[in-house]
């Protein structure tokens, strides 16, 4: 038989939800039902979305710069496309590399970390039967073997080449130095940066003749974090061989202007009083020990701080250590 309640019993169970005295019991929601999504924020979604107008001329200066190198050391004619950038994530990038693979690390400095040029295996074999004097176009078995020394070095000239290449392209919008470090076979073992995080990927498909294959440049975004602000912009202004050469004057005439080089030994402060008085023989105390450094001025402004001395008979400064700081001792 159920239970009926009384009105009065309504009433103050009524009262007592109201006033919180009764606990209305918290309604479990899941996460299915607000349709929530788990997300990891080491992943970098919006760096997909970057655009680097100031990159993709340095590609296209690359791309030509290296088109007539390659066809200069071969001495034939070479056709080179640029497939369009890519941002990646490293690990993805290395599974899709095969084995084995020519895989040439290298540093970009003063750009911290290093980067990756990756030659197709097919176009390696190329390549080399190009160097030897062959058309290029047969088929080697390139599955289970590995490159030989004279493939290696073969290659290396190339690679020298395409590094030669890359500085000169970069000239237009920052200075590089860029350095070979070594060579793998393996992907594994090329590890420059962590697999979560993003590469920049430009794919060069090289065409001689009947062979064809792929250059691929891999650099970690991190790496350029430096010139982010010069990759965004919508215009790069690119030095022809007239710019450098007025650069190269101008460096070379400012080496030339004379400049002043002044060394000081010391201060005093006295009256003008003592200063008439002063005859031959007396001493004036300086503010400065016999072991302090001495500070040395070209034109006008502390560059150097060093000691005094004798050097084939003649006066000489030797120089301790450059100041960065004018304003501290």
């Amino acid at each position: 038989m159920e239970q009926i309640l009384s009105q009065d019993e309504v009433d103050a169970l009524l009262k007592g939800i109201s006033g919180g005295d009764i606990e209305e019991p918290e309604e479990i929601v899941s996460d299915e039902d607000l349709d929530l999504q788990v997300y990891d924020f080491s992943r970098q979604q919006g760096i997909a979305q970057y655009k680097m107008p100031a990159l993709e001329v340095i590609n296209d200066t690359f791309l030509r710069t290296m088109r007539t190198s390659l066809a200069n050391t071969l001495r034939r004619v070479i056709d080179i496309t640029a497939v369009p950038m890519e941002l990646e994530r490293f690990g993805a990038f290395v599974r899709t590399l095969p084995v084995p693979s020519s895989l040439q690390v290298f540093k970009m400095s003063p750009f911290r970390g290093s980067a990756l040029f990756v030659l197709e295996p097919k176009l390696v074999f190329a390549l080399v039967e190009t160097f030897l004097g062959g058309s290029g176009a047969r088929n080697v078995r390139i599955e289970g073997r590995d490159f030989t020394a004279i493939e290696q070095r073969l290659i290396r000239r190339v690679v020298n080449i395409l590094l030669e290449d890359l500085e000169k392209a970069w000239l237009s919008l920052h200075e590089i130095k860029v350095e070979y470090s070594r060579s793998e076979i393996n992907p594994q073992f090329a590890k420059i940066c962590q697999p979560e995080d993003v590469v920049i990927i430009n794919r060069y498909e090289v065409d001689m003749d009947r062979a064809v294959g792929s250059i691929t440049t891999c650099i970690p975004l991190a790496n350029l974090e430096s010139v982010k602000a010069k990759l965004i912009t919508t215009f790069q202004r690119e030095q022809s061989g007239e710019d450098l050469l007025l650069t190269r004057t101008l460096q070379e005439n400012i080496k030339n202007v004379p400049a002043t080089i002044k060394i000081e030994l010391g201060k005093a402060v006295i009256p003008a009083s003592d200063i008439i008085g002063l005859g031959v023989g007396d001493i004036i105390p300086l503010d400065r020990r016999k072991d302090d450094l001495l500070p040395a001025y070209v034109s006008g402004v502390r560059k150097y701080m060093g000691t005094p001395g004798l050097r084939r008979g003649n006066k000489a400064f030797l120089i301790k250590r450059k100041v960065f700081d004018r304003e501290r001792e």
